[in-house]
């Protein structure tokens, strides 16, 4: 997976990557979604055939890079403790 794009000012994040990440960016919305500041969480493939995927959130108040790191961080523990949600 290739970062093409990455944007974000503080409350904003936007991640385009060159590949099918659906999955992955599916599983991470699943856990951003419940966050107290989690404002839009959400992923957008333009055609099947293309492999280019944009990932976006945007969070309330703070920082929404440490958001979506702190999201990554919750998966991996519980991938690790075999506690899947």
């Amino acid at each position: 997976m290739e970062i093409i794009e990455q944007s974000g000012e503080g409350t904003d994040l936007k991640i385009t990557v060159d590949s099918n990440e659906e999955s992955l960016f599916s599983l991470l919305k699943v856990y951003m979604e419940p966050m107290a500041d989690v404002e839009v969480v959400g992923h957008f493939k333009g055609h099947h055939l293309v492999d280019k995927t944009d990932f976006y959130l945007k969070v309330k108040k703070g920082d929404a890079l440490n958001v979506f790191k702190k999201a990554l961080a919750e998966v991996k523990m519980d991938l690790a403790s075999k506690k899947v949600k």
